[in-house]
């Protein structure tokens, strides 16, 4: 299947492969760039011609961008050291059926590689995605191979001309050794290891509220192995840290107690206090003490008598004698007892003697053995640093069980090699054809995850893969954990994506697909994780969602899409909100698409009247949850009302400069949908009132200022924001309006206002000079050039041919009549948020 098949079915941007010996045309493409930078970065363009093409790309304002991707420093130095303002020759390429050709050298090749289907549970795909996003990322890195197209089904890169012919099976074996599951990862090249991902993953989000045992995981690697054994030690460790902090609590408060100063009262609350602690320290030491010898010891037993018994048999197979059936049952006994097997008979003896010299006390037990083998604890002892509470309380250590096996656990780890077979490459050189299976979900013969098929199931789904691991099949009676690959268990442990009620999962990406813009994304999310404690795999984010002092989850209480809408137009950037496409990711369904018009407004409310998710860290904002749910209405003028009424502070030049941005973006939206403004469509409805509405707050803004300003010099400030919001109120009748308007003009002999134009009204002000244009109304814009202010005067009869303008277009019925003033009069009120705060409208919405 060639590249030009796939395009059947697969929608890709752009065609990187031009017909056979046909030259690129003027405009290079992305494709173009990345190939040449590609090749440029594996020195595979020979040094004659290599100064020629760095001249010419560089003044290509995406050819830096790209360059960045390839890791290569020195490139991207080299290009802006030659950029210049002169126009040069771009770069042709030609293309012969896989090859690329310039300038008559054979600088590589394209290929398609073809992607492993994705499962089914949102989890484990997300594990998959954010694996093959990693490969790539460390191929363009690591071996200068450039991705030029991807699709669900399949990528298509460029690979620069080298000695060695590609082997994409052994670049997936160094990648899952020395990248994903080792445990620095490659920090030079920003490609993260365990530490970033794994244990970044655990110490901000909580899997389960009561947390589980020890993970059964395959282990590929020594530094997995090495990043788990520091998990269990940090477990050990916050155990016994909880203990020792309990004993100094313990102490200062004998100390109170003994002390003459403290008062009778004082004491016997000390005493109380010190009797609790006492009885809960003695419960947990004898909890911990009790499961680690039985537990602990029994396995020593065993491993002492498993040794001892293979001893015997190896003596027994030492005689000639025996007969052929009695050798081959001795053999059998033997391959029995050797999967048995944890540590070496000389692991075993040593701590059994270690047992009895820490008389059974497990924290006692573990610092003689630091002690005695420093070597062995030393790469652990650093790695469990990395682990904050949150990361240790994913273990529910408080059962001595529970606590027990993280000390195995830790000590199997640490003195067995890895042995799991390496997953299986994501991307392949062919398409991987499944096998038939028999029809049903429930058996163990098959993946649960990806439907690969099992020899001997072994591994089944944990919280670690699936966000619910007990799964009730259809063809199964009963509830139970499913049995999962090597490959996918493997994986899943390694991805930081994790779907839980107390995280959000985002994808984000560009709205334009250069590939430019692509690695924009990247560099902003590393950028937000490395300030924030959010993760990020690939194009996804995981955002920890906020709680208060009690615990409540913000997520749950504002619902999981308003929780996602405010809490990323809290952390990203206006820019970012319009530049980028936000998607919020949900089990079973499709992902939800994050309105960029919706993010900036919700943005504008967050900044402009200082809100916060969680306030003062007691209480959810709930009037900004209500705010988020009328902005996905498309009530913007709603929305902001209802945020005035709580906000303590206004920031009008950020609230203006949003209002305007959303004006721009519902535009956008309404022209990428096809779709006219003055049609019957929701949106352009929406859109349509929202541009009439601004126009007439403007006009009106004009007069109820005016009859402030005139009302504050005659009468208490009280009683002038009283006028102020009764001829509000009056926005529903332009005569009425009119009349009270008279109260601003000193004299009552004319009915006038001035709209001046500054930073915290100019969009209104270019709304409402819109309007005057389209009533026909001329020269009322005046300029002072001294004072460069710019106004408009406008009468009351401006007012009256506005209304009679809108009742004859558009709201001639009196429920859109109604839902116009009803708009303009909370439009306004936000123009005076003294008034909302103060006075108690009947604008309130019940």
């Amino acid at each position: 299947m060639n590249w030009m098949q796939l395009s059947l079915f697969d929608d890709l941007d752009e065609q990187p492969q031009k017909a056979s010996n046909q030259d690129a045309i003027d405009e290079i493409t992305n494709s173009d760039i990345s190939i040449l930078l590609s090749a440029l970065a594996a020195k595979g363009i020979s040094d004659g011609q290599r100064s020629e093409v760095i001249t010419k790309l560089a003044n290509q304002s995406e050819a830096v961008a790209i360059a960045h991707s390839f890791s290569d420093s020195s490139l991207v130095r080299e290009l802006r050291l030659r950029r210049s303002q002169e126009k040069t020759q771009l770069p042709k390429l030609t293309f012969t059926g896989d090859r690329v050709i310039y300038q008559n050298q054979d600088i590589g090749k394209t290929q398609i590689l073809y992607k492993s289907p994705l499962p089914g549970e949102l989890q484990a795909r997300l594990s998959i995605e954010s694996a093959i996003d990693r490969f790539l990322e460390y191929l363009q890195k690591q071996y200068q191979i450039a991705v030029l197209h991807e699709s669900d089904y399949h990528v298509q890169v460029f690979i620069p001309h080298r000695k060695a012919a590609a082997d994409f099976s052994q670049y997936w074996r160094e990648f899952i050794e020395n990248i994903a599951f080792s445990t620095y990862g490659d920090t030079k090249r920003n490609l993260p290891g365990l530490v970033q991902t794994f244990i970044v993953m655990l110490n901000s989000v909580t899997l389960a509220g009561r947390g589980f045992s020890t993970l059964e995981i395959p282990i590929l690697t020594q530094e997995q192995s090495n990043v788990l054994a520091a998990w269990y030690l940090a477990v050990v460790r916050e155990v016994e840290k909880r203990q020792t902090e309990r004993q100094k609590q313990m102490k200062a408060l004998k100390t109170e107690i003994d002390n003459p100063e403290t008062t009778d009262k004082d004491r016997k609350s000390s005493e109380k206090k010190l009797l609790e602690k006492e009885e809960m320290q003695l419960k947990e030491a004898k909890k911990y003490n009790e499961a680690f010898q039985k537990s602990f010891g029994k396995v020593l037993e065993e491993q002492q008598s498993i040794g001892q018994e293979l001893n015997q048999l190896k003596s027994e197979l030492a005689d000639s004698r025996l007969t052929k059936a009695q050798r081959n049952k001795l053999h059998k006994q033997q391959d029995k007892l050797v999967p048995k097997i944890i540590f070496t008979q000389e692991s075993v003896q040593q701590k059994i003697r270690l047992l009895a010299e820490s008389d059974g006390e497990p924290f006692k037990f573990i610092e003689r053995d630091c002690q005695q083998n420093p070597a062995r604890f030393k790469d652990i002892v650093n790695i469990s640093k990395s682990f904050t509470k949150t990361a240790t309380d994913q273990i529910n250590a408080t059962r001595g069980d529970i606590f027990t096996q993280c000390i195995l656990e830790m000590y199997r780890l640490l003195e067995n090699p890895p042995s799991a077979p390496f997953p299986e490459p994501l991307l392949s050189e062919q398409p991987s054809i499944k096998e038939v299976r028999s029809a049903g979900d429930d058996g163990k013969d098959f993946c649960y995850s990806c439907g690969v098929n099992l020899e001997n199931a072994k591994w089944k789904v944990a919280r670690f893969m699936f966000e619910r691991p007990s799964q009730r099949r259809q063809s199964s009676s009963s509830e139970d954990r499913p049995y999962i690959c090597a490959s996918c268990s493997a994986l899943a442990f390694a991805s930081p994506l994790k779907v839980t009620d107390e995280s959000i999962i985002l994808k984000l990406e560009p709205v334009n697909q250069s590939e430019p813009a692509k690695l924009r994304v990247k560099d902003y999310l590393r950028m937000l994780t490395n300030k924030e404690l959010h993760l990020s795999a690939g194009r996804y984010l995981v955002l920890a969602s906020d709680r208060t002092g009690g615990g409540d989850l913000a997520s749950q209480k504002l619902g999981q899409v308003q929780y996602a809408l405010a809490k990323v137009a809290s952390i990203f950037a206006l820019e970012v909100l319009a530049d980028f496409k936000f998607s919020l990711i949900i089990q079973g369904s499709q992902p939800k698409h994050l309105a960029s018009r919706y993010l900036v407004f919700i943005k504008g409310l967050i900044d402009g009247y200082n809100q916060s998710i969680v306030i003062t860290g007691k209480e959810i904002n709930m009037t900004l949850g209500d705010a988020v749910r009328y902005i996905e209405g498309d009530l913007p003028f709603l929305a902001e009302y209802d945020v005035t009424k709580a906000a303590a502070k206004v920031n009008s030049l950020q609230l203006e400069k949003v209002r305007q941005l959303y004006w721009q973006i519902i535009q956008e939206d309404l022209k990428l949908q096809g779709v006219n403004m003055g049609s019957s469509n929701q949106m352009a409805k929406r859109a349509k009132l929202y541009k009439d509405v601004t126009a007439l707050t403007g006009l009106t803004y004009a007069f109820a200022q005016s009859l402030e300003s005139t009302a504050k010099k005659a009468m208490k400030t009280e009683d002038a924001e009283r006028e102020v919001s009764k001829i509000i109120e009056k926005v529903d009748d332009a005569v009425a309006f009119c009349y009270y308007a008279t109260l601003g003009d000193e004299k009552k002999t004319n009915v006038q206002a001035r709209l001046y134009c500054n930073p915290e009204n100019y969009f209104v002000y270019e709304q409402t000079k819109n309007l005057l244009e389209e009533l026909k109304i001329t020269n009322r814009e005046e300029k002072d050039a001294e004072k460069q202010q710019m106004w408009l005067t406008l009468y009351a009869d401006d007012v009256m041919r506005a209304y009679t303008y809108f009742a004859e277009n558009g709201y001639s019925q009196d429920r859109e009549w109604n839902e116009l003033t009803y708009n303009l009069k909370l439009s306004l009120y936000t123009r005076f948020p003294e008034l909302v705060r103060k006075v108690k409208s009947t604008t309130d919405k019940n």
